[in-house]
């Protein structure tokens, strides 16, 4: 299969490299110094999964060098996927498959009418993968699954044979029937593990082991889920639960990727993850004290 990584940070990096593994034919869209990294010496990834040095990597930062491509993982920030969105024409074909694998649940909505063609598909991720520098990626913990789906037939078809690739090259990835839960439901964790690593600046080991902060977890957590019902969502009767189950699961000083982008004064997905259980809140007449605090004391950092 021939494959696009457009934004090619954490994500991008680390899945590309897996899938470039598998003998696929990856291309990576890249700028600045992490492009000359990948150009000069590779991609390296360390993860207890498999540490990989990727050479001969095919990377530019001009999109018509790579022509059609048949799937798109998309990495970039959610505050950049319209702009970018207008900008991959070059690698889109009738079935191109679109993996929009930003933070948040509105993704698939804000691209679908700015693409021209091809299949605009959902992409859950769930680990912890970050670059440290260019060229190199580091996974923490065991934690990296792939989830993918569409909203049509066509769509869905894409994301089953995209999952079906990403198996094949040793990736933990399933094509779900329901994508939005399944967006949704990654949104119950990541939402309230975001904010509440920024406000506190501790890691996920720490919140998760103090059991005030645990009870602030759930709270919040069942902020997100009640929006979710309130909009018509899917969700298990126990997704809190389960979202707690998988923090527990994760490496104890993980941090989320908003935590990082707050540490080196980035801006932040803010209105993507809080800001959305907020306007939704009002809309839908949700109480949700906890991500409405969250945006309040973030939102003066989020540019």
């Amino acid at each position: 299969m021939k494959i696009a990584i457009v934004g090619a940070g954490g994500v991008g990096c680390y899945y590309g490299g897996r899938l470039m593994a598998g003998g696929h034919d990856v291309s990576f869209v890249a700028r600045g110094a992490n492009l000359e990294a990948l150009c000069r010496s590779g991609l390296h990834i360390e993860s207890a999964l498999g540490d990989a040095h990727l050479t001969d990597v095919s990377a530019t930062d001009h999109l018509e060098d790579v022509g059609p491509v048949d799937a798109v993982l998309l990495g970039v920030k959610a505050y950049d996927i319209e702009a970018v969105g207008k900008t991959l024409e070059p690698l889109l074909h009738a079935d191109t498959a679109v993996l929009c694998a930003q933070n948040g649940v509105d993704a698939i909505d804000r691209l679908g009418p700015v693409v021209s063609t091809g299949h605009v598909l959902g992409a859950v991720v769930y680990g912890n993968t970050a670059r440290i520098e260019p060229g190199r990626v580091k996974h923490l913990g065991t934690l990296a699954r792939l989830r993918l789906g569409g909203r049509d037939a066509r769509s869905q078809q894409r994301a089953v044979a995209c999952a079906a690739v990403c198996e094949a090259a040793g990736i933990d990835a399933e094509a779900v029937d329901d994508i939005d839960s399944a967006l949704w439901t990654k949104f119950v964790l990541f939402s309230v593990m975001s904010a509440a690593c920024c406000l506190s600046e501790r890691s996920t080991g720490e919140l998760r082991e103090d059991s005030d902060a645990r009870a602030i977890l759930q709270r919040g957590m069942d902020e997100t889920a009640a929006v979710a019902r309130a909009k018509g969502v899917r969700l298990d009767s126990d997704v809190v639960k389960r979202s707690l189950a998988i923090a527990d699961t994760m490496a104890a000083d993980s941090v989320p990727s908003m935590v990082i982008d707050l540490r080196a004064g980035r801006r932040l997905e803010l209105e993507s993850l809080s800001g959305t259980i907020v306007r939704l809140g009002r809309e839908l007449d949700v109480d949700v004290p906890f991500h409405e605090t969250a945006y309040a004391m973030l939102k003066h950092r989020a540019r």
